[in-house]
Order: structure tokens, then C-alpha cells, then sequence
């Protein structure tokens, strides 16, 4: 069973930073340069300081971004920027957001998770992970001792009780109250009231949770823990997670393409041939006139039926059904890395494909710009895997390419932050 605890989390004192909107931050995998610089100018406390800090052409093994966010974060909590809250809490967090002109609204519970091995089948991952984000990521635990940012979790909710807890809490005031005036809103409150912490623990603790988000995080956590503290720290074997509901109605899942680009000749022609060897080719016309609601009607009937995928390259559209393939439990994404992406950008690596040749937008316009203006050698489109199956999926050990899933909206780190030593 999953093992939840509140905690004393750590917050921007209100008195020292009045507007909590400009020290947030997207995680740290979802940042690029030229918005790591925007929120660095934003405010002098922006969390990126510690998320995911610059770096400088002079840093060395002391001096460096991990050891700029120790030295930071320490500053901050002497200096009361930060505090931890007095009393432990479980807290309550909604986010507000618009996509495609809709509007939604997402709710979870933020809590210390227990880390523990997937091989205990309770927290279930869904994702591969690489080498390199986990050593950024332990480097900086191990400096800051401190989850800046939650992982993601998912749960069934089977009694769908989260909501009436939400319907309690939201007549009380929010630590924190953001409005969705750029398109995003977030509140947070915190339950200090040990009887409804107990009875949270009580529903949630049974439940399996996924992992939607987070799984470097996770996993490095659980290194960190096991390997460089030796178990001796208790607070060490948590860390911060907000838990969402399968069922919640802002649960928003959002497709993950293959945009292919800076290929040369010979990559080229080795993935065209590895496309026609591996799949039929259904033609549906040039990319600039391609209907584009058609299209991804067709390709979410096979991709369920046939295992089927799009490609799109700048002369051509093709939907593409695998030879030789029933779908059971296969997935479009996996024949589509382990046929074509593996062998044929990352031959013999025995890892993922060339992450520098591969990028991952989510909708089809950008996909379509990139192929028709050149800017891209070609793309692979694929339909959303929606939440229960990837839970199920997981369920069963079945593990899925890195970037498979997108959970939309990513969730912001520094609302609330997790300690080992001063949280627990």
C-alpha cells in the first residue's frame, strides 16, 4: 500500500513576497533558455534559482547551479524569504487553465509520498527515464536536500470522495490564491486538522498511485535515499507529490508526436526505407492542404484497431499500418521506437533514439509548419493514450518510451516545497 504523511512544507513568506505568481516555475524539463532568463528577471526570488539555475562558462565541481541553489535556498530561509509552516498538513491545490478555448479545472492533494522500489507494484511507473536528467536531478537533492518541485501522481478515487473534501476547504480562505488572468490560476489551501489528515490517509493509503509526472524525480529520490543517506534520514524516504483523481474532469491528456529533424542523407533514406519495409503506406495527400480533422479521425481508428501511426513528411501524408502486427497489448509508440526511431537514428546504442534529432510537440499545426517550411526532415503522429489504460498498462509492468504521455498543464514548482530535515 501507498504510504502518505503530512508535512510541514516549506512557503514564500507573504510579508517578504506578496505576489506568489512571480516566483513559480514550470519544472525544470519543460524550461528552455530563453525562458529560464524571462524568469530570472521576473523577481529576485523566482524559484528557478533553485529549480534549474544558470550556468556560467567559470563553474567548476564547487562552484556551480547546484551549488548556487544550496547556498540560495539557505539564504532564503535564513532570511524568512522562505518558511516552513508550524504545524504538518496535508494541502489541498487547484489549477486553472484554458486549452483550446475551454476551460478546466484540475484538483489534487499534496502530500509526502513513501519512496518505494517498483517492484513492490504500489507506485507504478509508466515511462522509461535516462541517465542524464537523473544525475542533474540527484546532484542537486543532494545539495539542497529539498524537493522544489511535486512529482504527479494519479489515483482512482473509486469513491470519488476528494471532491466533497474540496467542497469543505473552499469555503475557507487560500494560502494561496493566483487568478487565471494569463490563462492559469492556482489556489492552495492547507488541513491541519489531525481527524481529517487521519481519514485522508485512511482512503488514499490503499490505493496504487501512477506516476504521471515526475519519473527522474522518483526514481532519483529513491537512489539518493537507498544509496547516499543510507536510509538514515527518515524525511529522506519521501518526497512531494500531488496526487490527482483518475476521474477528475481536468484531467487533460494531451498526444506527444515525433518532429524528426537535422537528419543527413543517409539517415534519411535508412528511415524511409525502414517506413516502407515496416508498414503499409496509406496516402492522404500533401501536409499544406491536409484536412487536418479528417485525418486525425482516421488515425485514432486505427491506432485503436491496427496499431496504426501517421507521416508526414513535406511532400506527403501517409497513415501507416505495421506489417505482420496485432495490436493486444503493443502500442503505436513502441512499434514506432523499437522499428524505426532505435534502429535507425540510434543504431546499436541499445538505448533510446538521438534525443538531439527528435523533439515532441503536441498538436498537429506545429507539426504540419515544421514538415511544410522544410525546418523538419519528417514527423510521426500518434493518438493520445488516455489515463485508465496507461494506469492499467502499468498495472502490468508494461513500460512505454520516454515522452509517450503529456499531462497538460505541468505543475509548478514553488508553491510548496519538501525538506527532509526541516519538513518531516
Amino acid at each position: 500500500m501507498a504510504v502518505i504523511r503530512p508535512f510541514k512544507g516549506i512557503r514564500f513568506n507573504r510579508e517578504k513576497v506578496n505576489d506568489p505568481g512571480r516566483v513559480i516555475t514550470p519544472p525544470y524539463d519543460v524550461i528552455d533558455r530563453p525562458e529560464q532568463e524571462r524568469l530570472h528577471q521576473l523577481s529576485p526570488y523566482n524559484i528557478i534559482r533553485l529549480e534549474y539555475g544558470k550556468i556560467y562558462p567559470d563553474d567548476n565541481e564547487i562552484e556551480n547551479r547546484y551549488s548556487r541553489a544550496a547556498e540560495t535556498l539557505n539564504l532564503w530561509l535564513k532570511n524568512e524569504i522562505l518558511k516552513p509552516d508550524s504545524r504538518k498538513s496535508y494541502y489541498l491545490y487547484e489549477q486553472r487553465y484554458t486549452y483550446n478555448r475551454q476551460e478546466f479545472k484540475r484538483r489534487g492533494v499534496v502530500a509526502a509520498l513513501k519512496l518505494q522500489p517498483y517492484s513492490d507494484h504500489v507506485i507504478l511507473r509508466h515511462e522509461r527515464t535516462m541517465a542524464a536528467p537523473k544525475a542533474d536531478r540527484l546532484e542537486l537533492l543532494t545539495r539542497t536536500r529539498t524537493n522544489i518541485s511535486p512529482i504527479f501522481t494519479l489515483m482512482p478515487d473509486p469513491e470519488n470522495r476528494i471532491k466533497d473534501y474540496f467542497a469543505i476547504i473552499e469555503e475557507y480562505k487560500p494560502l494561496v490564491d493566483l487568478g487565471a488572468d494569463s490563462g492559469m490560476g492556482h489556489r492552495l489551501w492547507n488541513i491541519t486538522d489531525q481527524a481529517i489528515q487521519e481519514e485522508l490517509t485512511a482512503y488514499l493509503s490503499p490505493q496504487p498511485l501512477l506516476i504521471a509526472d515526475g519519473h527522474h524525480r522518483y526514481e532519483t529520490a529513491l537512489n539518493f535515499y537507498q544509496n547516499s543517506d543510507h536510509g538514515k534520514t527518515p524525511g529522506a524516504g519521501y518526497i512531494l507529490s500531488i496526487m490527482v483523481c483518475m476521474n477528475d474532469p481536468g484531467l487533460l491528456v494531451l498526444p506527444t508526436h515525433r518532429l524528426v529533424s537535422g537528419l543527413d542523407r543517409e539517415q534519411k533514406e535508412n528511415l524511409f526505407n525502414a517506413v516502407k519495409n515496416n508498414f503499409k503506406m496509406v496516402e492522404r495527400g500533401s501536409p499544406g492542404e491536409l484536412n487536418r480533422g479528417k485525418y486525425l479521425g482516421e488515425l485514432a481508428s486505427l491506432s485503436r484497431e491496427k496499431c496504426g501511426l501517421g507521416f508526414i513528411t513535406g511532400e506527403q501524408s501517409y497513415l501507416l499500418i505495421p506489417e505482420g502486427e496485432s495490436c493486444g497489448e503493443t502500442l503505436p509508440v513502441s512499434l514506432l521506437h523499437e522499428r524505426l526511431l532505435k534502429p535507425v537514428l540510434s543504431p546499436g546504442a541499445g538505448g533510446e533514439a538521438d534525443k538531439d534529432l527528435i523533439s515532441f510537440p503536441h498538436d498537429i499545426e506545429t507539426v504540419l509548419k515544421a514538415v511544410v517550411s522544410g525546418s523538419a526532415d519528417a514527423a510521426f503522429i500518434l493518438e493520445t493514450i488516455r489515463a485508465p489504460e496507461v494506469l492499467d498498462r502499468a498495472g502490468k509492468g508494461l513500460v512505454m518510451p520516454q515522452k509517450s504521455t503529456f499531462f497538460y498543464p505541468k505543475l509548478p514548482g514553488g508553491l510548496v516545497l519538501y525538506n527532509m530535515d526541516l519538513s518531516w
